[in-house]
């Protein structure tokens, strides 16, 4: 397994750039659960990306939404910020699974040799406590198994970097927010930018991974696209189909 650092999450000389199953296999199972994530590492993916807020007591959960609305068809719109897990764990999020907590996709990752990305979700109550039980639980957590944890949130990126340094961090870049500026940003704030496809023109890239960060990109799902990028140098892709994508690379 390979060591904490950001090294790891770098592509090696003469190997495809690592491929991040977007939460789990998102389509094949519900998203951001244990049976997406397990699927993503039989389909060969290296490594997997999440979202984590908190529920009512405090504990990470591993959700992308702040309801539980869309994943139930409508069936349960109630706030995870405002439930404990007691109540979460007994929400189907489609075909019998639930949002586990991020204490179980740990075991799993480490188990299946997977590295693993987090993302600290923005849209909360309190950004403070999502950063602080993010920094504590994966402080606590095994020094071997690479691990990137990344914000839309400048504050949360930093605040996280204080609390944790030794973990790579990494600033997401959306569309709307992308400029020179941004890349300044992402350098002082950590080790990567997570930028999103539509921005990765070569120019982009290329001034990207000459500043020295790691660049991942999501969420790519065409395997043209995710020759390109590789072609480019990017050190990550970020992707609802693994398994596609990681046969296309080799």
């Amino acid at each position: 397994m390979k060591s904490r650092g950001v090294g790891a999450l770098r592509r090696g000389e003469g190997r495809p750039p690592l491929v991040y199953g977007h939460r789990g296999v998102r389509g094949a199972r519900p998203e951001n659960t244990l049976a997406a994530f397990e699927l993503a590492a039989a389909e060969g993916a290296d490594g997997v990306e999440l979202d984590v807020r908190v529920d009512r007591d405090g504990e990470l959960i591993v959700l992308h939404d702040p309801t539980f609305e869309r994943v139930t068809g409508g069936a349960d719109t109630r706030a995870a910020a405002e439930l404990p897990y007691e109540e979460i764990r007994r929400i189907d999020v489609g075909s019998g699974e639930r949002a586990p907590r991020l204490t179980e996709v740990l075991a799993l990752v480490q188990a299946r040799g997977l590295a693993l990305n987090v993302e600290m979700k923005h849209d909360v109550p309190d950004l403070a406590a999502v950063v602080r039980a993010t920094a504590r639980k994966l402080g606590a957590f095994d020094p071997r198994v690479p691990v990137i944890v990344s914000s839309f949130d400048p504050r949360m990126v930093a605040a996280f970097g204080a609390l944790a340094p030794r973990i790579p961090r990494a600033l997401l870049v959306h569309r709307t927010r992308w400029s020179k500026a941004a890349l300044e940003l992402a350098r002082g704030l950590g080790h990567a930018a997570h930028v999103e496809r539509i921005l990765t023109q070569g120019s982009t890239v290329r001034r990207l991974l000459q500043s020295g960060l790691v660049v991942n990109v999501w969420t790519v799902n065409d395997t043209r696209e995710a020759l390109d990028l590789a072609a480019l140098g990017v050190d990550g892709i970020i992707t609802d189909v693994p398994g596609l994508v990681r046969g296309a690379l080799g």
